[in-house]
């Protein structure tokens, strides 16, 4: 079932060591071998990239090191390290022998992860998206802690940026904060699952310099990469093929061939209950309670102007939109159409120049900054294309998060909550795994939980069957339509026409201007719409 093990000769610096590693998936098919008896030694201090086509094994891979996955055969051994850079004074772990607990703690003491899609809180700003491996690390001291998180966006060169929310910067940017979040416990090996993927070539360049840099710092950084311009780059490249090591370079660029099978894509659990929300219980108090005689979301005469130094640029150009509670939504509209500005607008994330935004009959830019972060946490729950999990929390803390930081429910509470939530999207048997040992579509399914644990009356999602397959995006649609019919108002932004065609109705923007502004039309409990 294996390949041959390759010896590898000890060095006094080896902090990780991999020795004939396999995984195996189980599917419908058959088992799925993702990696076939890899070998090799990570050392301290080196930046390691790890480069191959997609399927070919490297996101795998750094699951191993990293303990998100579990092994099926073989061994990964963890050196700790001496304080002159040595492994000699320390026994090491095996990474597959730990139990999970004991993995989250090894994790928060030694490991940092940056993902490409950033996975940073919506609602927090950036300050805050910093602390929150501290704070579950029991390490959180208020003021310790926020001076920590600012130095770290000092390094990044975000400082300017701290009080931020994620929405109101670029995706380049929005990385850099990932990489600081990374750096908080002052990690000694960094893990980093193509950091550079959604970025354009000069952000890029920066992100890289980044890593290098703290590679010159002595930390361990693993990278991986399908930008084969950043091989030579690297310390050592090691490229990976159908889940075989087949080149190892040190300071050299081979383009290597990196062929292999697409991975399977596990879909969320489907159940053959019509209605996947009968174990879901609202919340029940005074600021859950709206007037549903008015809409539940008005904008009026609504512009944004962004001013540059090209000039001044029109995103909106006087908006005016209703949508009723209960309503189940689609805006499409072309790259730059003004989506993104309009879901910006509704929750609050960004003051539109003139006119006024008014959900739940509340004018929300009337609201302090404060006022409305809080608002925003209660009132909106936020779905994004890239699931925005964080990646060393399992599913359930991190569909506890919102009723920590918005203080909704009894402490006692939340875990049963949270679990309630889960089921409800079939997830309930994986509450205690990590992200990344889940497939896309049961994250975007645990990023729709998260986005209900304070039982908002506002759903907002933006491309969120984007990455999905079939399967998996119809799940989400299902859940979407039957919260809806439970009275929640949703709003999708999407390309899907499968999608829209199970929305009540279909509202178009262009050029900052709403061009088809369809009234919406009968659906029953949980249907596509006519």
């Amino acid at each position: 079932m294996s390949s041959s093990v390759r010896e590898v000769t000890p060095s006094p610096n080896v902090i990780f060591r991999l020795k004939d590693v396999g995984k195996v998936y189980e599917t419908g098919a058959g088992g799925f071998e993702a990696l076939k008896g890899v070998s090799i030694d990570v050392s301290q201090g080196e930046f390691l990239g790890i480069v191959g086509k997609s399927g070919a094994g490297k996101s795998t891979l750094l699951n191993m090191i990293s303990g998100i996955s579990e092994i099926t055969w073989g061994e990964v051994l963890f050196f700790p390290q001496s304080e002159n850079g040595s492994n000699g004074a320390y026994k090491p772990l095996s990474i597959g022998e730990m139990s999970e607990d004991e993995l989250a703690v090894w994790r928060g003491k030694n490991m940092g992860i940056v993902y490409q899609s950033f996975e940073l809180l919506p609602q927090l700003d950036l300050v805050n998206n910093i602390m929150l491996p501290l704070e579950f690390a029991g390490k959180y001291q208020p003021s310790i802690s926020r001076e920590r998180a600012l130095e770290l966006l000092d390094v990044v060169e975000l400082s300017e940026q701290a009080n931020k929310l994620p929405a109101q910067i670029s995706g380049g940017q929005m990385q850099r904060v990932a990489i600081a979040r990374a750096l908080v416990n002052d990690p000694i090996v960094i893990v980093a699952d193509e950091p550079t993927g959604s970025l354009d070539t000069v952000t890029a360049e920066g992100i890289f310099n980044i890593f290098a840099r703290l590679v010159d710092q002595g930390k361990t950084v693993i990278m991986v990469t399908h930008d084969v311009d950043l091989s030579p780059r690297f310390t050592r490249r090691l490229t990976i093929s159908d889940g075989q090591l087949i080149h190892e370079l040190v300071e050299e660029s081979d383009d290597g061939d990196g062929t292999g099978p697409l991975s399977p894509e596990l879909n969320v659990a489907q159940s053959d209950d019509t209605h996947l929300l009968s174990t879901y219980n609202g919340r029940s108090d005074k600021d859950n309670t709206h007037d549903t005689s008015k809409p539940a979301i008005q904008l009026r005469n609504v512009v944004k102007t962004y001013v540059n130094a090209a000039g001044e640029f029109t995103a909106l150009r006087g908006v005016d939109m209703e949508i009723g509670y209960g309503e189940f939504v689609s805006l499409v509209g072309k790259s730059g159409s003004g989506k993104s500005t309009l879901l910006n607008m509704l929750t609050g994330i960004d003051h539109p120049t003139s006119g006024e935004v008014l959900i739940g009959g509340q004018n929300i830019y009337s609201l302090s900054e404060s006022a409305r972060a809080l608002w925003r946490g209660r009132n909106v729950g936020i779905v994004f294309q890239f699931f925005q999990l964080l990646p060393t929390l399992t599913l359930l803390e991190n569909t506890m998060l919102p009723m920590d930081y918005c203080n909704v429910y009894a402490p006692r509470e939340r875990p049963e909550r949270a679990t309630e939530l889960l089921r409800m999207v079939g997830l309930e048997e994986h509450g205690f795994d990590l992200p990344a040992s889940v497939s896309n579509g049961q994250q975007q399914a645990a990023a729709i939980a998260r986005s209900l644990a304070t039982d908002p009356p506002f759903i907002v999602a933006d491309e969120p069957t984007g990455n999905l397959d079939t399967r998996s995006a119809d799940v989400i649609i299902r859940v979407f339509q039957q919260l809806a019919d439970r009275g929640k108002t949703i709003l999708v932004v999407t390309h899907d026409t499968s999608v829209t065609g199970r929305t009540d109705r279909t509202i178009t923007i262009s050029d900052g201007q709403l061009v088809d502004h369809a009234m919406p039309t009968e659906r029953r409990p949980g249907e596509a719409a006519a």
